[in-house]
């Protein structure tokens, strides 16, 4: 039978112990809001950086890569705006776009915004275009992905890439997702570069197979420019007589 002194001496000991946890807890609290207060606040991207790919990523996504993907993209808007609002620099958006698109290779928009925002206020145009051919790669019959491609060359910062823009426009030309404007696009651009035989051949396509008369007529003044330039010995004038090229909603 246990003595009313031992009971006595065990309820002190617990009393004890509820003091000492209650103590315990109040300073964890209190050192809990010292840290929230005076600790930077990270990196909305900071956890992402710790991956060395996406494909070590996606085996823990447990079937819901998809999920991950719409997670990291919201992810890459937040880091993409507090840099534009800061510093303008992207270190790190090659690296979450490249996360991004393995756990969604098929988030062409990914592949676009990550681009742009790269080769334009990024001034880093080496890594906006791996991560544009890493897009074309995976998703190879794309027509609006390589028409964005033909894009991304054609406006590159320090000298448009003309001939590299009017090969990805002429391969969206061939895809059946693709934007109506590519072959006008590919035939301006081949122009542009002085590829007067390919521009000619290009611009006889559009005015064939375009629904739109407008279109056919710009296809046939462009024609009869060239024709006339290559029989004067006027290449230089075919080129000159440009404009940039128009984009028109509405399957133009």
């Amino acid at each position: 039978m246990i003595s009313l002194a031992d009971r006595l001496r065990r309820r002190r000991r617990f009393a004890l112990c509820w003091l000492v946890a209650l103590a315990a807890g109040a300073a964890t609290v209190a050192v809990a809001g010292t840290a929230g207060r005076r600790v930077p606040r990270p990196n909305p991207l900071a956890e992402l950086s710790y991956y060395p790919s996406g494909a070590y990523l996606k085996p823990a996504t447990l079937g819901h890569a998809e999920t991950a993907a719409d997670l990291a993209w919201l992810r890459a808007v937040q880091y993409y705006g507090e840099h534009r609002k800061t510093d303008n620099r992207f270190i790190d958006m090659e690296h979450v776009f490249d996360v991004l698109t393995s756990l969604a290779p098929g988030y062409r928009a990914a592949y676009v915004f990550g681009s742009f925002a790269l080769a334009q206020e990024g001034r880093d145009f080496e890594k906006a275009e791996r991560l544009m051919q890493r897009g074309l790669e995976r998703n190879p019959r794309s027509g609006s992905l390589a028409f964005e491609a033909g894009f991304l060359y054609y406006v590159k910062p320090g000298g448009r890439d003309l001939r590299r823009a009017a090969e990805y426009f002429e391969q969206a030309s061939r895809q059946p997702d693709a934007p109506p404007q590519a072959a006008r696009f590919a035939a301006f651009t081949r122009q542009a570069a002085g590829e007067l035989e390919v521009a000619y051949a290009l611009w006889a396509n559009v005015f064939e197979h375009s629904p739109n008369a407008y279109l056919r007529q710009i296809a046939e003044e462009r024609m009869r420019d060239i024709r006339a330039a290559v029989e004067r010995g006027e290449r230089e004038r075919a080129i000159r007589r440009l404009n940039t090229p128009v984009v028109r909603v509405g399957g133009s």
